[in-house]
């Protein structure tokens, strides 16, 4: 009887079987259906960073500024020549400058004993013009004066307009500062 079983229960199993595996065979398609099998897409581009935008043009490039030699009493004074960088003609040009002593302390103005000096020129001075060498004396009291610096420029146009441009903006010619480095 037992032969009979596993004969009856041969076909049963074998029947299970294919069962299973069509079960199996169709879920497998069914799932593999549902995937999409699409392309992924390429990744965008990364936006390129602009280049910075060009650097603004110099107010003034300055040709020469010499300080002085200090006179018996210590005075001094300096030469400044100067191009108008701008496109508007300058009526008048005001120098913020601070001098320095051998030792790089600052040398305070002789008139108002602040630690800037403020230099006056008058124009008018058109569109790329030389100012010619400027002198301006007793600016300064030291007999160990080293050097000035140009901290920054104000400009009076001729239409009133009035521009602070700081140090950065002022463009010094190469050997301009020769015979007055403070660094």
């Amino acid at each position: 009887m037992k032969a009979a079983t596993a004969f009856r229960n041969r076909p049963i199993q074998s029947l299970m079987l294919r069962t299973c595996l069509l079960l199996t065979a169709t879920l497998f398609l069914t799932a593999c259906g549902s995937f999409s099998f699409k392309k992924t897409p390429e990744p965008e581009p990364v936006a390129e960073v602009p280049p910075p935008p060009p650097l603004p043009k110099p107010a003034l490039l300055i040709s020469q500024m010499i300080p002085e030699e200090p006179k018996a009493r210590g005075d001094v004074g300096a030469y400044i020549d100067f191009i108008n960088g701008t496109d508007l003609t300058v009526e008048y040009v005001m120098f913020k400058t601070t001098a320095y002593d051998h030792n790089g302390r600052i040398v305070p103005s002789k008139r108002s004993g602040d630690p800037n000096t403020w230099l006056r020129v008058a124009g008018p001075f058109a569109p790329g013009q030389a100012s010619g060498s400027r002198y301006w004396e007793q600016l300064w009291q030291n007999h160990n004066l080293h050097c000035f610096e140009i901290e920054g420029v104000e400009l009076i146009y001729m239409d009133g307009m009035v521009e602070f441009y700081e140090a950065d903006r002022i463009a010094l010619l190469p050997g301009s500062d020769r015979q007055n480095s403070c660094g």
